[in-house]
């Protein structure tokens, strides 16, 4: 990126071959160096905005930790429901295991669904660790 003290180098450099005399225009070149300055103060937001972004993940991570945690306390416990009916009786024990697999693939769908989020989180946060090590020149 662009400096003043980067241009003013080259101008004191190219004053040296050219002679004190030399007329270098500098409009455009003022222009972008003011650019530069505000492309600068731009690129610092950056780590801010990764910063908060981190800390988002991590609120969303805890908020899913404590679903499919709960996903799991309530797939344990609908295993054991027998939903008022009487399971000695061979019809109500169907109608039981079946709505059982029901849920168990209810259950199973979403914590899958869990885990892949959170999966793709990691992957996200570990994107984010790695843009702090990018640095402008």
């Amino acid at each position: 990126m662009p400096s003043s003290a980067m241009w003013n180098k080259a101008v004191a450099d190219a004053k040296r071959v050219l002679g004190n005399s030399a007329k270098i225009p500098t409009k455009r070149v003022d222009d972008v160096l003011k650019d530069a300055v505000i492309a600068h103060k731009a690129f610092d937001g950056l780590d801010v905005l990764r910063e908060q972004m981190k800390k988002k993940i991590l609120e969303v991570q805890t908020a899913d930790s404590r679903v499919d945690n709960g996903l799991g306390l309530a797939a344990d416990e609908m295993d054991d429901e027998d939903f008022g009916l009487d399971s000695k009786k061979p019809d109500d024990k169907k109608k039981i295991d079946q709505a059982h697999q029901i849920f168990a693939n209810f259950f199973k769908i979403a914590q899958k669904n869990f885990e892949d989020d959170a999966k793709n989180l990691r992957e996200l946060n570990k994107h984010l660790i790695d843009i702090a090590s990018y640095k402008r020149s």
